[in-house]
């Protein structure tokens, strides 16, 4: 065995030029292919290490510890300059509190501990320093951060009042501790899920990367396939047995296939450590999280050679088995049908998951569908073989066909499963940016909007967060109103509901009234609303309602014609004015939400400024202007990011086949040259040969992803018109890699005409 082991690695290292290119593109493929998978391996490391680190401060609350704490901790996303600020509010600090991770000292009241990138800012920025008016005792550590360009602080505040009936959340318990488990629920769950930012990465990362590097990894191995195809039946006609061939093979394209991972690998620990002030979007990480584990590296470079000797392996089998028709150029076997199953099989999974899931899609449906898509992907390559080699044999039988076009048929015909090679990268490039596209329609308001019907274009917030309200100071800010209606239980003509209490100015801010219609303060009315179900019918006039406490309120006649300005409101079938004299006998509780119209974004920034100068504890809860969390702009940043890694594998795939197979079929295309065959009909025979596949594989890539978006669009039931807007790129992005294509395949195909006495010998 060891001198078939040594053939081996003697034909991995030297077999001329041609297999010295061979070896060159198949490693340098093999380190390519390995770069990219580390590199999107770190991303999941990068992730886990990130959600590691925010459950290490997220903190532990109990509502009756054992031991007493006066700790609390109230953590608000604020918004500064377009990006995320993250304000703890820290109450009843002591020195043996608890700290949270890269904390030296909590904060007593008018002072703070920040971030490196937040002390930066706060030294650049007035609005920072604005907002954050404390001083600066301490800086957070990287163990604290879950990015170096984080924003930041736990702010000390004054201890705060908290209503009877807000005690019962869990926000407002004392803090024991710090690494609560973070939830990750997609629904109302119980519990966390399995979607945590690590698994997305990962299931992202076996979409764009894991696919498209198979095929890529599979043309490498491949590359030169009919001479090494002839090597081997020349080996299996010398008394070498099927075993040893086998053997030989394996070796030459595992010695070449582990030095490309190996190179591939150094290239990764090379660029890792200088990573560190990069950015993708607006995510940035710590050098040291790229950290991927040694068993994953190992496993994954194994797993790396292995499927390329078994790619290499499975290919030759032909060569092994019948030796003297490949050294003869016999026809290849026809492609068998069963090629098209798996793709078959992965489309009607995906259409029985839409079907199965129409009403209510379970976890059951979502895990169908993923697995069909992934299968739907891998099974493109396999199928391309059987429908070249049918396209091929309907092309032959057209009246009138021109030689070129002939002559690729035949060629398509003789060896169909040279050219789908070419294609393959293209064709599963194009089906993973028309999934990733997918993914990007899914998401739905994704800033978390409060949507509005203003025709002005404002925007409203809730007030949220313990505290004495700084009322005064923000109804003096331009561009701001308060919004401060209460609900009052009553029964209404004999059913529970609630009675509207606020001032007109507050009532208009939230509602429009109908035309002509005004509001006076000092008086009671009825209110109609627009698109508003439930609650009990309209009183009549002259009828009583009973409100807590026992206030009997009559129902005046005026009626208001209300509809919402927000997506947020209150109903009620009437409205009590404040200074409506029956106000003064209603029992009414202290406001539990209030909420704040700005005319701009730049009215709501002023608004939050104050409540963070004034008020630490008290924030606004709506669209700030500032990206954060799995929204569609980090969602089309990783879209982007897969498709270029996909792009760089089908590029790389398809330019080292177009390479070796314009090297390879140099003797063949001599051979003609001296028979007297034109250079042009020469060059229009190989683009016929490579064009005619590559029409296919998009084309059924296009298919694929077309049919799994109408499964999707009622699967989620979204919109089919605003997924098909997103798949509509996909389909010029698949006319402009058949245009890429047909240039790769023409132009090495033009320029490799000159004949060579080599090319004329050498059989």
């Amino acid at each position: 065995m060891r001198r078939w082991i040594w053939l081996g690695l003697r034909l991995s290292v030297g077999s001329g030029r041609g297999g010295l290119l061979r070896t060159a593109l198949m490693s340098s493929g093999a380190a390519l292919g390995v770069l990219l998978v580390l590199a999107s391996l770190a991303t999941v490391s990068v992730a886990g290490a990130q959600h590691g680190r925010a459950e290490a401060r997220t903190p532990v609350r109990e509502e009756n510890p054992a031991s007493p704490s006066a700790l609390r901790i109230y953590d608000i996303e604020d918004v500064v300059g377009g990006r995320v600020l993250r304000r703890t509010a820290v109450i009843g600090a002591t020195a043996t509190s608890p700290r949270p991770p890269g904390v030296a000292a909590l904060p007593a009241p008018g002072e703070m501990v920040v971030s490196p990138a937040l002390r930066d800012l706060l030294a650049t920025d007035g609005r920072a320093a604005a907002r954050l008016p404390q001083r600066v005792i301490g800086t957070v550590g990287p163990a604290g951060l879950l990015a170096p360009d984080e924003l930041l602080a736990y702010v000390g505040a004054e201890p705060v009042t908290v209503p009877e009936v807000e005690r019962m959340l869990d926000e407002h318990w004392p803090v024991t501790g710090f690494g609560h488990p973070l939830n990750y629920a997609l629904g109302q769950g119980a519990g966390p899920d399995v979607f945590t930012p690590a698994r997305i990465l990962a299931g992202a990362f076996g979409l764009f990367v894991l696919v498209p590097f198979g095929v890529f990894l599979a043309t490498c191995a491949r590359l030169s396939a009919s001479t090494r195809d002839r090597r081997i039946a020349a080996l299996r006609l010398l008394g070498v047995s099927a075993r040893q061939a086998t053997l030989v093979n394996a070796v030459e394209t595992g010695v070449v296939t582990l030095g490309g991972a190996l190179l591939g690998l150094a290239a990764f620990a090379i660029l890792a450590p200088v990573s560190a002030g990069w950015r993708i979007g607006r995510l940035r990480w710590y050098a040291a999280d790229l950290a991927v584990p040694v068993p994953v590296v190992v496993g994954m470079v194994a797993v790396t050679v292995a499927y390329a000797v078994a790619v290499g392996v499975l290919a030759t089998r032909s060569a092994r088995i019948d030796p003297l028709a490949v050294r003869r150029d016999a026809p290849h076997r026809r492609p068998g049908v069963w090629r098209v199953l798996p793709l078959l099989a992965g489309l009607a999974g995906a259409v029985l998951a839409g079907w199965s899931g129409r009403h209510e899609p379970t976890q059951s449906d979502a895990l169908l569908f993923a697995v069909s898509m992934l299968l739907t992907g891998l099974a493109l390559p396999l199928a391309l073989p059987t429908l070249g080699y049918a396209a091929a044999a309907l092309v032959a039988r057209l009246p009138g066909t021109p030689v070129w076009l002939e002559l690729a048929a035949a060629r398509l015909r003789h060896t169909p499963g040279v050219a789908p090679r070419l294609v393959a990268a293209f064709a599963v490039m194009v089906y993973v940016a028309g999934m990733g596209s997918l993914g990007v329609s899914l998401i739905v308001n994704d800033r978390g909007l409060s949507p509005t019907n203003d025709p002005a274009g404002r925007r409203m917030y809730q007030l949220l967060g313990p505290g004495p309200l700084p009322a005064a100071e923000l109804r003096q800010l331009p561009g701001v109103q308060l919004v401060d209606l209460v609900g009052v239980p009553a029964t209404v003509s004999g059913e529970p509901d609630f009675l509207v209490v606020g001032d007109c100015a507050d009532f208009t801010g939230m509602f429009a009234l109908g035309a002509g219609e005004s509001c006076v303060d000092g008086r009671t009315y009825r209110l109609v609303h627009e698109s508003f179900f439930g609650g009990a019918p309209l009183p009549q006039p002259g009828a009583e309602v009973v409100a807590q406490g026992g206030t009997r309120i009559p129902v005046p006649e005026q009626i208001l014609h209300t509809r919402m300005r927000f997506d947020v409101g209150m109903g009620g079938p009437m409205l009590i004015t404040r200074q409506a004299a029956v106000a003064a006998t209603l029992e009414v509780p202290p406001s539990s939400s209030v909420h704040l119209v700005a005319t701009d974004p730049a009215a709501a920034d002023r608004a939050a400024q104050v409540l963070a100068a004034r008020v630490p504890t008290r924030y606004l809860e709506g669209d700030l202007g500032a990206r954060r969390g799995f929204d569609a702009e980090l969602l089309v940043t990783l879209l982007v990011a897969g498709l270029t890694l996909s792009f760089v594998l089908g590029i790389g795939a398809f330019a080292a086949a177009a390479i070796d197979r314009t090297v390879e079929r140099r003797r063949d295309n001599a051979t003609l040259a001296v028979v007297g065959t034109s250079p042009r009909t020469i060059t229009a025979g190989e683009v016929g040969f490579g064009t005619l596949p590559l029409v296919i594989g998009l084309g059924l890539a296009s298919l694929a992803t077309i049919i799994i978006a109408t499964v999707l669009a009622g699967l989620f039931d979204v919109d089919r018109a605003q997924v098909f807007d997103r798949v509509a790129p996909t389909l010029w992005l698949a006319g402009g890699a058949l245009v890429v294509g047909v240039v790769l395949i023409a132009v090495p195909a033009w320029l490799t005409q000159r004949i060579t006495a080599e090319q004329l010998r050498r059989p």
